[in-house]
């Protein structure tokens, strides 16, 4: 009977010195909890998707906590969420620029042509190992979808062999982008600005060959635009948006009709 007893009591013994310890340490090493910090993150979505520029959303609830943050950080949570943050900050809303995922191509069936016939995997990934794609621009939408296929917001659907963004319907959780194996999906402002819907680096002849509406580095907008705001980057037109007023003579003089002029309305959210 002894035999039984004594390892039931030493193991006995041990469970309640652990547990004695345990419950030392948690007294011990008790981290008070920052009541702000955890109203913040209960308004947040919960999705995690690193838009805001922080670790997820407990990042950004602790980064606006300790004031490193403002409030209109989170797109995938809308105006109801930026109002409910500041209203715990104890902030205005203000005045807020949205922004969206853009694609920068606009190579349709009509306007570009194809290398060769695929009959591979239905995605742009897989596309995109067979000598980068089917179609004849190495920098262009190849259409099969892998941003529509990951984009919880109906957002995206391809158009004419081209993926389009409905930058009313778009969140900016980023999830387009990371899969898009041409890097051809961009954020930028969803209103008061013009867009290069172009991403060829080829120089102007190269992409006459295979796209009627590629930029060809004719500089024209680049000339054209009264706040200098346009550049050449890797023979592509790039305009900045912080210096864009979107007064469209840029659109206006394009002759391969490569510039987008977005939406001049401005959006405030009280």
């Amino acid at each position: 009977m002894t035999e039984i007893m004594l390892p039931i009591g030493i193991v006995s013994g041990m469970g309640l010195i652990a547990g004695v310890i345990l419950s030392l340490a948690t007294i011990i090493f008790h981290k008070p909890v920052d009541e702000k910090e955890e109203a913040l993150r209960e308004v947040l979505p919960g999705i995690n998707c690193g838009a805001c520029g922080f670790s997820g959303c407990d990042g950004y609830a602790k980064a606006m906590a300790q004031g490193q943050a403002g409030a209109t950080n989170c797109t995938p949570g809308g105006a109801s969420t930026r109002t409910a943050l500041s209203a715990i900050l104890g902030v205005e809303v203000g005045e807020v620029d949205r922004v969206a995922a853009f694609v920068r191509c606009n190579g349709t069936c009509e306007f570009t042509n194809k290398k060769m016939d695929y009959a591979g995997t239905s995605t742009c990934y897989g596309a995109n190992q067979i000598f980068g794609g089917p179609q004849a621009c190495q920098f262009g939408c190849m259409g099969f979808g892998d941003c529509q296929t990951v984009c919880d917001y109906d957002a995206i659907e391809v158009v004419d062999g081209i993926a389009k963004i409905d930058s009313e319907k778009c969140v900016g959780c980023l999830k387009c982008i990371a899969v898009c194996p041409k890097n051809l999906i961009k954020m930028l402002p969803a209103e008061n600005t013009s867009i290069v819907a172009c991403s060829n680096q080829e120089k102007g002849g190269g992409v006459r060959k295979i796209c009627e509406v590629g930029c060809i580095t004719c500089n024209r907008c680049v000339k054209t635009c009264p706040q200098k705001a346009i550049k050449m980057v890797n023979n592509v037109a790039v305009i900045d948006p912080e210096l864009c007023i979107n007064c469209g003579e840029c659109v206006e003089i394009c002759p391969q009709n490569c510039i987008v002029e977005m939406t001049k309305k401005k959006v405030v959210h009280s």
